[in-house]
């Protein structure tokens, strides 16, 4: 299967990085872990596109092989390789990809997971649960243990972007967008019946979110008369949880 990531960005490096630099990148890359949660089988997949990033990038002749495919695939031009940086600037870049094996799909999801790619890792990850359920083995894994494993992995991969990504809405004052990325994560967690740590992580984020939530709800026009009520029914649930407009009770808000 093909994934659309790059050597370079798994490493963090440019294309004009000096070997010093892939080296140190490489080193970094393999000491920073990902969360305790991931199974060592997620660890396994995730160094190993690692490697097979520094396995080319640091040798001469398959960097050059690899540079010449890469920037053909990434600008769609077979002529690319060979142009100027001038010249090469002025066409509209696309998407470049690599090949993995049915067995480094969790690890490559967890690496754009690294990246920021949570869009991409919710639009690859989703699907997955379509297809498969809980007691089979699937084309990923050889065996219903290993399957059971690959996919809580991969749960806790979707929810992970669900929760950055519901973190980077709320930064960016989508309230409610954030709140359904948000509540998105926390619902496949409870389906699954798995990370009750990371689910209470997305609940603490979901309390401490209604006030923004009700502020931008109520200050809707008057004709949006479903999504102003949904506000003042937040409010109301504060309000209880907290004993009253001046109960001291903690309602998860953050708020004193």
């Amino acid at each position: 299967m093909r994934i659309p990531l790059d050597y370079y960005r798994i490493l963090g490096l440019p294309l004009a990085a000096s070997h010093e630099q892939l080296q140190q990148a490489y080193s970094d890359r393999t000491v920073q872990l990902p969360r305790r949660e991931y199974s060592d089988a997620a660890i396994i997949a995730r160094k190993q596109i690692i490697e097979e990033a520094y396995a080319v990038l640091s040798d001469s002749k398959q960097r050059t092989a690899y540079d010449e495919s890469y920037l053909a695939q990434t600008y769609n031009d077979p002529s690319v390789g060979t142009r100027t940086g001038a010249n090469r600037s002025q066409i509209e870049p696309q998407t470049s990809s690599i090949e993995i094996s049915p067995n480094e799909f969790v690890g490559a999801l967890l690496i754009l997971q690294e990246l920021g790619e949570y869009e991409l890792v919710l639009k690859l990850g989703r699907p997955y649960f379509k297809n498969t359920t809980t007691n089979t083995p699937t084309e990923l894994s050889s065996s219903v243990e290993e399957s059971a494993t690959e996919r809580a992995d991969i749960v806790l991969t979707v929810t992970f972007a669900c929760l950055e990504l519901g973190r980077e809405q709320w930064q960016q004052g989508q309230y409610e967008n954030a709140a359904t990325s948000l509540e998105t994560g926390q619902e496949l967690l409870k389906s699954e019946g798995l990370f009750d740590s990371v689910r209470l992580e997305i609940q603490a984020d979901i309390s401490k979110l209604r006030p923004y939530r009700i502020l931008e709800l109520l200050a809707l026009p008057e004709e949006n008369f479903a999504q102003r009520r949904q506000g003042l029914q937040l409010l109301q649930t504060i309000l209880q949880e907290r004993g009253g407009i001046d109960g001291a009770l903690n309602d998860g808000s953050g708020l004193n």
